[in-house]
Protein backbone atom coordinates (compact mmCIF):
# COMPACT_ATOMS: atom_id res chain seq x y z
CA UNK A 1 0.00 0.00 0.00
CA UNK A 2 2.77 2.33 1.09
CA UNK A 3 4.75 1.95 -2.64
CA UNK A 4 1.52 2.68 -4.81
CA UNK A 5 1.06 5.81 -2.54
CA UNK A 6 4.80 7.03 -2.84
CA UNK A 7 4.27 5.82 -6.71
CA UNK A 8 1.05 7.87 -7.04
CA UNK A 9 2.52 11.04 -5.21
CA UNK A 10 6.21 10.50 -6.78
CA UNK A 11 4.37 10.60 -10.29
CA UNK A 12 1.88 13.88 -9.43
CA UNK A 13 5.54 15.35 -8.59
CA UNK A 14 6.95 14.77 -11.55
CA UNK A 15 3.71 16.30 -13.96
CA UNK A 16 3.86 19.16 -11.91
CA UNK A 17 7.96 20.22 -12.43
CA UNK A 18 7.15 19.17 -15.96
CA UNK A 19 3.89 21.30 -16.66
CA UNK A 20 5.80 24.37 -14.49
CA UNK A 21 9.14 23.73 -17.17
CA UNK A 22 7.18 24.00 -20.17
CA UNK A 23 4.66 27.00 -19.02
CA UNK A 24 8.15 28.35 -18.28
CA UNK A 25 9.89 27.59 -21.18
CA UNK A 26 6.74 29.41 -23.07
CA UNK A 27 6.14 31.92 -21.24
CA UNK A 28 9.72 33.70 -21.68
CA UNK A 29 9.77 33.20 -25.76
CA UNK A 30 8.12 36.63 -26.60
CA UNK A 31 10.33 38.61 -24.04
CA UNK A 32 12.64 41.23 -24.96
CA UNK A 33 15.81 41.03 -22.86
CA UNK A 34 15.33 43.94 -19.85
CA UNK A 35 17.68 46.61 -20.10
CA UNK A 36 19.18 47.81 -16.39
CA UNK A 37 21.58 50.86 -16.05
CA UNK A 38 23.05 50.84 -12.72
CA UNK A 39 24.71 54.38 -11.48
CA UNK A 40 27.47 53.43 -8.36
CA UNK A 41 30.13 55.00 -6.90
CA UNK A 42 32.26 53.37 -4.39
CA UNK A 43 29.85 50.88 -3.46
CA UNK A 44 31.98 47.50 -2.67
CA UNK A 45 29.70 46.22 -0.19
CA UNK A 46 26.76 45.98 -2.22
CA UNK A 47 27.25 46.09 -6.07
CA UNK A 48 28.39 42.12 -5.97
CA UNK A 49 24.67 41.40 -4.09
CA UNK A 50 22.79 43.95 -6.20
CA UNK A 51 24.34 42.40 -9.25
CA UNK A 52 23.58 38.74 -8.39
CA UNK A 53 20.54 39.35 -7.59
CA UNK A 54 19.40 40.76 -10.49
CA UNK A 55 20.64 38.09 -12.55
CA UNK A 56 19.54 35.45 -10.17
CA UNK A 57 15.42 36.76 -10.06
CA UNK A 58 15.59 37.54 -13.55
CA UNK A 59 16.68 34.14 -14.29
CA UNK A 60 13.70 32.65 -12.23
CA UNK A 61 11.11 34.95 -13.83
CA UNK A 62 12.44 33.28 -17.32
CA UNK A 63 14.02 37.03 -18.67
CA UNK A 64 16.89 38.05 -20.20
CA UNK A 65 18.81 40.84 -18.63
CA UNK A 66 21.52 42.89 -19.83
CA UNK A 67 23.14 45.86 -17.85
CA UNK A 68 25.51 48.91 -18.14
CA UNK A 69 27.11 50.13 -15.56
CA UNK A 70 28.64 53.55 -14.71
CA UNK A 71 31.14 53.92 -12.01
CA UNK A 72 31.35 57.56 -11.30
CA UNK A 73 34.70 57.31 -10.38
CA UNK A 74 34.69 54.73 -7.66
CA UNK A 75 38.65 54.72 -5.31
CA UNK A 76 37.43 51.35 -3.35
CA UNK A 77 37.15 47.65 -5.22
CA UNK A 78 33.86 48.72 -6.96
CA UNK A 79 35.69 48.35 -10.18
CA UNK A 80 37.35 45.11 -10.01
CA UNK A 81 34.24 43.14 -8.73
CA UNK A 82 32.16 44.26 -11.50
CA UNK A 83 34.94 43.29 -13.85
CA UNK A 84 35.07 39.65 -12.50
CA UNK A 85 31.31 39.72 -12.40
CA UNK A 86 31.45 40.77 -15.80
CA UNK A 87 33.26 37.29 -17.13
CA UNK A 88 30.10 35.58 -15.96
CA UNK A 89 26.88 37.93 -16.37
CA UNK A 90 25.53 40.20 -19.91
CA UNK A 91 27.42 43.39 -18.12
CA UNK A 92 28.93 46.30 -20.01
CA UNK A 93 31.26 48.72 -17.70
CA UNK A 94 31.59 52.23 -18.20
CA UNK A 95 34.50 54.44 -16.19
CA UNK A 96 33.04 57.90 -16.20
CA UNK A 97 33.95 61.15 -14.12
CA UNK A 98 31.79 63.85 -16.55
CA UNK A 99 28.56 64.76 -14.27
CA UNK A 100 26.42 64.42 -17.51
CA UNK A 101 28.07 61.09 -18.69
CA UNK A 102 24.54 59.14 -18.07
CA UNK A 103 22.22 61.36 -19.80
CA UNK A 104 24.84 61.08 -22.66
CA UNK A 105 24.65 57.86 -22.58
CA UNK A 106 20.07 58.15 -22.79
CA UNK A 107 20.46 60.12 -25.04
CA UNK A 108 22.51 58.30 -27.51
CA UNK A 109 20.30 55.04 -26.81
CA UNK A 110 16.73 57.19 -26.77
CA UNK A 111 14.66 54.96 -28.47
CA UNK A 112 15.48 51.49 -25.72
CA UNK A 113 13.60 51.52 -22.71
CA UNK A 114 16.03 51.30 -19.25
CA UNK A 115 15.37 51.05 -16.33
CA UNK A 116 18.03 53.50 -14.60
CA UNK A 117 19.35 52.71 -10.66
CA UNK A 118 21.23 55.27 -9.51
CA UNK A 119 22.62 52.72 -6.45
CA UNK A 120 23.42 54.99 -3.77
CA UNK A 121 19.62 56.60 -4.01
CA UNK A 122 17.51 54.02 -1.70
CA UNK A 123 14.71 55.23 -3.23
CA UNK A 124 16.18 54.04 -6.57
CA UNK A 125 16.49 50.44 -5.41
CA UNK A 126 13.06 49.59 -5.85
CA UNK A 127 13.41 49.97 -9.37
CA UNK A 128 16.00 46.95 -9.61
CA UNK A 129 14.10 44.22 -11.48
CA UNK A 130 13.91 41.45 -9.43
CA UNK A 131 10.41 40.40 -8.81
Amino acid sequence: MWIGLLWILGCYGISIAVLHLWFGARKGRNKKPAKVLLVTKNNQNQIEWYIRSLFFFSGLKGYEVTATIFDEGSSDDTRQIIERLSHTHLLELRYHTEYDAVDQFMSQHAGEPFVVVHLSNREDLVKIPVG
